[in-house]
């Protein structure tokens, strides 16, 4: 008993100084590079400074021996995650429709290169990542919804939730963020999968949850301890995959284990080889966002609060 005991209050004591810490998150969505090398994110990468990024990474990282034998669509080439690194992206999702493309061992050798470049790879078995960002620690999961919502997602989002292992020594997870792949047609509105989704990662205590997949952007939602982005769009897509340029980056705030800021920069995604850049037209895709649902945005200049 009294070793217990002493745990919980070590626990306790670190819960204490960690609401203490603030991180500055972003989060994007879809990102597809191909050979890379031509710069298609530096024009954002004043909207992302100093923040610690999550994104999607859509298809599998790939040699040219793997575009020979597998003739890949989507691929990037290990190069290419230089560009990602440099927006100081800490964590890839690879849970999506195409992270086998590439074959059995696509995902690993996906997850090996992203952690070559310091990057996280989240959504390949084993549970969430974890990410130190400034004292506080982050749990990133990332799921594939294509077949479905996970039998066992409840239980592994609880258990992602409770506690991690940092350093070799355990700590308390402050921030749970939670990321849907969804592979269907555009559309504004949520599928039902995502719902159900969105609402075992939220009763889980996730803070921080977001969609991407469908390319098209979603309703934001602030919802008592969470924000919720039911879909980000495209980031960069090197080929001619997608038409959908409008889209999201998504800036958060949090302190301790609380939310206390969160807003929306629109960009126009950077799609078959085009750079991505801030948006020319942020109070269209504003009024876009109210339109279909979202929670009332403040707006000032090209951001919106939430």
């Amino acid at each position: 008993m009294m070793l217990i005991s002493a745990g919980a209050t070590n626990l306790s004591s670190l819960h204490l100084q960690a609401e203490e810490k603030t991180a500055e998150l972003w989060l994007g969505g879809d990102v597809n590079l191909g050979d890379g090398g031509r710069g298609q994110l530096d024009s954002i990468s004043g909207i992302v400074q100093g923040a610690a990024g999550i994104v999607n990474l859509e298809g599998p990282v790939a040699g040219h021996r793997q575009l020979k034998a597998h003739g890949l669509r989507l691929w990037n080439a290990p190069s290419a995650l230089k560009e990602i690194s440099a927006l100081n992206v800490k964590v890839a999702g690879i849970a999506n429709n195409h992270s086998a493309d590439a074959g059995p061992l696509g995902a690993q050798r996906t997850a090996q290169q992203l952690l070559a470049h310091g990057i996280f790879p989240a959504g390949k078995p084993g549970g969430a990542v974890i990410e130190q960002v400034n004292g506080l620690v982050i749990a990133v999961a990332a799921y594939d919804l294509t077949h479905g919502v996970p039998v066992n997602l409840a239980q592994e989002l609880a258990t992602a939730k409770r506690l991690a292992i940092v350093a070799g020594l355990v700590r308390p997870v402050n921030v749970l963020i939670v990321t849907f792949h969804v592979t269907g047609p555009p559309s504004y509105l949520p599928r039902p999968e995502l719902k159900r989704a969105v609402e075992i990662a939220y009763q889980a205590g996730a803070q921080i949850i977001v969609a991407h997949g469908t390319h098209a952007l979603g309703p934001v939602e602030r919802r008592e301890h969470a924000v919720i982005a039911w879909g980000l769009g495209n980031v960069a897509f090197a080929c001619d995959c997608t038409k959908e340029q409008d889209a999201l980056l998504l800036r958060v705030r949090v302190t301790g284990d609380k939310v206390v800021s969160a807003e929306v920069v629109p960009i126009q995604a950077g799609l078959n080889l085009q750079p991505a850049r801030p948006s020319q037209d942020a109070d269209g895709i504003f009024d876009l966002l109210e339109a279909i649902g979202s929670s009332k945005l403040h707006r000032k200049g090209s951001v919106a609060k939430f």
